[in-house]
C-alpha cells in the first residue's frame, strides 16, 4: 500500500491491518523458532556424525598402519622362507655330493684292501716259509687300513 492509501483508511481498518500484521509476525516467529530448533537438531546430528567419522578415520589410519606393518612382516617372512629354501637346496645338493663322495671313497678303500690282500697272498706264496712274520705284518696293515677307512667315513 502506498502512503495515500494508508491515509484514506479509517482507524478501525488500520487497527485491523495492524492486528493482521502482528498475527503474521507471530506466525513467522513461531515458524522461525521451529526452523531454528530443527537447525540445532540437524547441527547436533552433524556434530555427532563428524565425531563418529573422525573416530572411524582414526581407526582406519591405525588399521592402515597395522596393515602396513603386517605387509612388511609378510614380506620379511617370505624373504626368510626363500633364503631357507635356498639354504635347504644347497644342503641337499651338498648332502648328495657328500654321500656320493663317501660311496666313491668306500669303493676306493675296498679296492685298495683287495689289492693289499692280493699282494699279501702273492708274497706268502712266494715266501711260504716265512708265514709267521708276514701274518703279523698283515694283521697290522689291516688294522691301519681299517682305521683310515673309519676316519674317512666320519
Amino acid at each position: 500500500m502506498t502512503e495515500k492509501e494508508f491515509r484514506k483508511l479509517k482507524r478501525q481498518e488500520l487497527l485491523q491491518l495492524l492486528l493482521t500484521q502482528i498475527q503474521g509476525e507471530k506466525e513467522l516467529r513461531i515458524q522461525f523458532e521451529e526452523t531454528e530448533a530443527r537447525l540445532k537438531e540437524v547441527e547436533e546430528v552433524c556434530e555427532r556424525l563428524k565425531a563418529r567419522l573422525n573416530s572411524k578415520d582414526a581407526q582406519i589410519h591405525k588399521l592402515a598402519g597395522r596393515l602396513n606393518k603386517k605387509d612388511q612382516q609378510i614380506k620379511n617372512l617370505k624373504s626368510d622362507l626363500e633364503s631357507l629354501r635356498t639354504d635347504r637346496k644347497i644342503k641337499l645338493r651338498e648332502a648328495g655330493s657328500i654321500a656320493e663322495a663317501s660311496l666313491r671313497l668306500s669303493g676306493i678303500y675296498e679296492a685298495a684292501q683287495k689289492a693289499a690282500d692280493l699282494y699279501l697272498e702273492n708274497v706268502e706264496r712266494m715266501y711260504g716259509g716265512q708265514k709267521a712274520s708276514f701274518a703279523v705284518r698283515k694283521s697290522g696293515e689291516k688294522q691301519s687300513s681299517e682305521r683310515s677307512m673309519d676316519g674317512s667315513r666320519e
